[in-house]
């Protein structure tokens, strides 16, 4: 997957992503240190930058390479994501702490995803159908809502979802009664489309009085099952086309 925004896996969440033995910032990608046997984050895999009580005394054939190993740099993708299948189907995820019982909106939905991916190959034996745009775009223009101000030439018709539950309770949506129809302009941004979206289909939205990152909801789109950030400040044109699904998630990125 190319040009996508890798999802943030919290031990207790996905059981795959490490906290940073130096600074406790959770990657999904930790380094190993041979030396010490602790875990680092990408900016402090060095021996220096992370302060290795563990480094050898003398270092071997006169020079001490401290950077990252090939293994860190290219990880087996194909294992990664075995892993992580494996681990979605066989766990009930149980948050353990307050920062885990609100977890990241990317979290939810990339499970929600994969979810909706395991689904299709039970119904399709493993093959993708693929998606009509002018099918879907027809349907949604028979329930769409929207702003009235917006020119027919200016609307662009996507599904919207709200992913809205628990980790724990995602399995139940159900996306062809939950999702909803509407338009927004190609000329605005990604964050007024978002509000514009919020208010036509009945979702409280704070983004405009709160800094509280867990209670700011965010505009997603998927490629390849994978989830993909929307930024608040592109353009709706070049973000997504007539026909498209958009998930809207409330929590952190």
């Amino acid at each position: 997957m190319t040009q996508v925004e890798i999802n943030k896996e919290d031990q207790g969440v996905m059981n795959l992503g490490k906290h940073c033995h130096k600074c406790q910032q959770l990657d999904f990608l930790p380094f190993h240190c041979e030396f010490c046997n602790h875990v680092y984050c990408s900016q402090h895999r060095s021996l220096d930058l992370h302060n290795c009580v563990g480094r050898p005394s003398t270092p071997t054939n006169g020079h001490s390479y401290t950077g990252p190993t090939a293994a860190s740099l290219f990880p087996d993708k194909e294992k990664r994501q075995q892993e992580l299948e494996s681990r979605l189907e066989q766990s009930k995820l149980e948050p353990t702490t307050l920062v885990e019982k609100k977890s990241s909106a990317i979290t939810k939905l990339t499970k929600f995803l994969h979810l909706q991916k395991l689904s299709r190959k039970k119904k399709l034996f493993g093959r993708s159908k693929p998606t009509n745009k002018v099918v879907e775009t027809s349907s949604i223009k028979k329930v769409a809502k929207g702003p009235a101000n917006v020119t027919q030439t200016d609307r662009v018709y996507v599904w919207v979802l709200y992913v809205n539950r628990n980790e724990d309770e995602i399995e139940k949506i159900n996306p062809e009664k939950e999702r909803k129809g509407v338009w927004v302009s190609k000329n605005w941004t990604i964050g007024r489309a978002l509000d514009s979206i919020a208010d036509g289909v009945g979702i409280m939205n704070h983004n405009n009085k709160t800094s509280d990152s867990s209670e700011r909801l965010q505009l997603f789109k998927a490629v390849e099952d994978a989830p993909v950030t929307l930024p608040t400040s592109k353009k709706v044109a070049g973000s997504f086309t007539n026909g498209d699904t958009v998930y809207l998630v409330k929590g952190t990125l």
